[in-house]
């Protein structure tokens, strides 16, 4: 029984990141016994355990990542390396020389900027004086088993690299169901009558609702690394821009959902006169616009990780949603209409267009227009901002203006020059000066 109770306690996305933590463990064995095979064949060491440490170390979970990690370990080993043979045939080894070593190493990885390989640099300097400094075959040896294993661990990545679309895709569904639950609830005491203790219940699960957004938001991040680069990822190139538009619309849809949960506490605290929702006129189509809402956050999410194929068309899952919107805006049009014939009496009336302005930003947040503006605006995204991340995408993009600015100037200069030709003029001819070493022609 404790054992079942646990399971369903579980996220719904937790079968997609078991799946994915068990491919990696896989990929990253096999990656490092292939290494291991390589360098023992190419260097002689006895036992060449650099190579498979070095696999381990730089595969990531994405083919850009994998790349900027081989090349910091190769800068760092080899930084190292060549350092320590430098000291080791100056100054010799001491303690003394030891410290400076280390200083040194330090400053190039800090100059290097190797962030997580850093202390690589002083870690290979030490190693190679216990190899002996004046050992460069060692120290070769060294450099040619980071090279063999940077080298494999970057081949797996590019032969067999990783997409990390589904555990986000199941995130996002996750996170929709359970807003679902949390207006579920709100339904529920909405038939029943509104009590002051129900705000402490929502108050705990509109708070887990923000701490599924960011665990939600960590499953993008390594959903938009993993599609960069990633020649498995053409189909869903797009998965990024289209499960972060979908997080932030539910991010959005949460802040609305807690104040609307927050409003409708605060009515259950006044007194009798003024709690005009427990009247079943006003209270009924309240909770069915809460039920349609709910219909609709949930049918958001299945759209939004069902349209992330750049040829996606989810026509039935739009229309579904289109249907939940117009029932929640007919149910929210009914309870304004007999809620405005009551207002007139009651003292506490900014308190219930507090609760409108909640649910029109509830319902508007997932409309299917939204959705389908946002696919069309990511889908002719052109360029490196396609592909690549945001770093590397803005110096492509920098570098490709700069190239263009000079063509064109080029070809505003050969354009100058012709016209010039044509009036027998000499192009670009320099300006002649009082200093100059030949007269003018006169």
């Amino acid at each position: 029984m404790m054992f079942s109770s646990l399971l369903g306690r579980l996220p719904v996305h937790f079968g997609g990141e078991a799946r994915f933590l068990a491919s990696r463990i896989a990929r990253l064995t096999l990656t490092s016994m292939a290494a291991y095979v390589i360098a023992d064949r190419l260097v002689p060491n006895p036992a060449p355990l650099l190579a498979p440490l070095t696999a381990l170390l730089v595969v990531q979970h994405s083919i850009y990542e994998t790349i900027k990690s081989s090349i910091g370990r190769v800068a760092a080993v080899t930084s190292g390396v060549l350092l320590a043979v430098l000291f080791g045939h100056t100054v010799g080894f001491s303690w003394w020389s030891l410290g400076l070593t280390i200083f040194a190493a330090l400053l190039i990885g800090f100059a290097l900027r190797l962030s997580d390989d850093l202390l690589e640099v002083p870690i290979s300097a030490m190693l190679i004086f216990v190899l002996g400094a004046s050992n460069t075959a060692g120290a070769a040896d060294r450099i040619l088993e980071t090279l063999i294993g940077a080298a494999t661990g970057l081949a797996a990545a590019t032969l067999v690299p990783a997409v990390r679309v589904a555990p986000a895709q199941d995130a996002l569904e996750s996170l929709g169901t359970r807003m679902g639950g949390l207006i579920d609830d709100l339904a529920a005491a909405l038939w029943r009558g509104v009590r002051p203790e129900d705000a402490q219940h929502w108050r705990a699960k509109a708070e887990r609702l923000f701490d599924d957004i960011a665990h939600t938001d960590h499953a993008l991040e390594a959903a938009e690394r993993s599609v960069q680069l990633n020649p498995r990822a053409l189909r869903v190139v797009d998965a990024g821009a289209a499960l972060r538009n979908g997080v932030e619309t539910l991010e959005r849809f949460a802040v609305s959902l807690r104040g609307l949960a927050r409003a409708v506490t605060d009515v259950a605290h006044l007194d009798e006169r003024n709690r005009i929702l427990d009247e079943p006129s006003l209270r009924e189509p309240l909770a069915e616009t809460m039920e349609a809402i709910r219909e609709a956050v949930v049918t958001y999410a299945r759209l939004a990780r069902s349209d992330l194929e750049r040829d996606a068309v989810p026509a039935d899952i739009e229309e579904q949603l289109a249907e939940a919107i117009a029932t929640a805006q007919e149910q929210r049009d009914l309870f304004v209409d007999r809620l405005l014939g009551r207002l007139a009496a009651d003292l506490r009336w900014p308190l219930y267009g507090e609760i409108l302005m909640h649910l029109d930003r509830l319902i508007d947040d997932v409309r299917v227009e939204h959705r389908a503006e946002a696919r069309e605006m990511w889908r002719r995204r052109q360029g490196p901002a396609k592909y690549l991340p945001e770093r590397p995408a803005r110096a492509v993009t920098r570098a490709g203006g700069m190239l263009r600015k000079a063509g064109r100037a080029a070809a505003d200069s050969a354009e100058r020059n012709a016209a010039a030709a044509d009036v027998g003029a000499t192009p670009n001819r320099p300006r002649e000066t009082g200093h100059s070493h030949h007269p003018p022609e006169r």
